[in-house]
């Protein structure tokens, strides 16, 4: 779109007249005409202002970041970077998939989406580099990752107009940053970030908006939406929590004394454990749940604790394998209408029940197998393996 259509845009969704953003900005009202029909331009000086009084941003003002991007393709190639991520060892999956992204990048510069998975990507590179000496050879090549995280997700940030990509990008960012311990810029982008300390949050006031604008349909579905809504807002909450669990128990492993790590992790698991006895929450916790079970195995393993490593390990079986006969028989019961899937657990439930298979998990398990071997000696893996395939 053209400046002056842009002008007239946003000017409207304003609800403002020519007159009332000419008096904005001390001009007349013919500039202003002159402006949206193009027949003249504003000048330097009162660009910077014509976006405030417009509340945008001056890329937006002139057209960028308005592309619109293919969202299939786009979930296709995430897809595939999900599987490579998945393959050999973790930091060479890592590797291959933040590779993977960067030539989809290439190919399409205004996918949005894809960039800020690429940046995402070399955000989870970045552990791999501090903790396990990648590319330390040759530290030239590790600076081009990250300039190319920078500046793609620099280009999400200033011109994709997606709330949720711009919050991804920032967080992965500040992830960047924090490995390369320049802390002063991750700051920054932790600022961007919504935070929940100030309590006010949209799920807090949401499900009464959904009640109120619904009331006129009738009770039951004045019902139904606020059900929904606040299933919607449980849901996010846990997830929440549960990475914040999943974050303590893996620097916990590392980092604290083995009876801090035990005392966090068991905690942990019975609070996902509670949130589980809700169907419509199991989604949201079985990932977590694996990831922490994950730390606490490796935290008995390097502490000589073999047998609880691999009651642990039998638990988490025993919980995996509900898992997906549940999923298997509510995906059978609606009979290919993903719709009614959703209805009843809501598009992110649905969409991780539909692909939580036994192929799928059998996979994810081996990749944590193989993660645990790595972080022990093979005298203790060996002891372990027994136990846990007695």
């Amino acid at each position: 779109m053209s400046l002056g259509n842009n002008i007239k845009k946003f000017r409207k969704e304003l609800g403002l007249t020519q007159e009332e953003l000419a008096g904005i900005l001390c001009v007349t009202s013919q500039a202003v005409s002159k402006w949206e029909s193009e027949a003249g331009l504003p000048d330097t000086a009162q660009i910077v202002p014509l976006a405030r009084a417009l509340n945008v941003s001056t890329d937006a003002l002139f057209g960028f970041g308005r592309e619109s991007y293919d969202m299939a393709a786009a979930e296709k190639i995430l897809k595939e970077a999900d599987t490579l991520r998945d393959s050999g060892s973790q930091m060479e999956g890592a590797l291959k998939a933040a590779d993977f992204l960067d030539g989809k990048c290439e190919e399409d510069i205004f996918n949005y989406r894809v960039l800020m998975c690429y940046v995402q990507s070399v955000a989870h590179l970045s552990r791999f580099v501090s903790y396990n000496g990648l590319f330390a050879e040759d530290e030239a090549i590790w600076q081009k990752y990250v300039k190319a995280a920078v500046n793609r997700g620099t280009q999400v940030i200033r011109y994709s107009g997606e709330k949720e990509l711009i919050e991804k990008c920032h967080y992965a960012l500040a992830w960047i940053y924090w490995h390369k311990q320049d802390f002063t810029k991750g700051r920054e982008h932790i600022a961007a970030l919504p935070s929940i300390a100030n309590n006010m949050l949209q799920e807090t006031i949401n499900s009464y908006y959904c009640s109120a604008e619904s009331a006129k349909e009738g009770e039951w579905l004045r019902f139904e939406t606020w059900r929904d809504s606040v299933r919607d807002n449980f849901q996010n909450f846990i997830r929440a929590i549960n990475k914040q669990f999943v974050y303590t128990a893996e620097t916990s492993m590392w980092s604290c004394p083995f009876e801090e790590t035990e005392r966090h992790c068991l905690w942990a698991l019975s609070v996902m454990d509670r949130f589980m006895n809700r169907k419509e929450m199991i989604a949201h916790c079985q990932g977590f749940y694996r990831e922490t079970v994950k730390y606490l195995v490796a935290a008995y393993l390097r502490n000589g604790k073999l047998e609880q490593a691999a009651d642990l390990w039998k638990n988490l079986m025993q919980k995996i394998d509900e898992y997906v006969r549940f999923c298997d028989e509510e995906v059978a019961a609606v009979k290919g209408q993903k719709a009614l899937l959703i209805k009843k657990f809501g598009e992110k439930s649905a969409n991780n029940m539909e692909g939580y298979t036994r192929e799928w998990i059998d996979s994810k398990l081996q990749f944590i197998l193989n993660q645990l071997k790595s972080w022990c000696d093979d005298v203790v893996w060996s002891k372990f393996e027994k136990l846990r395939l007695s």
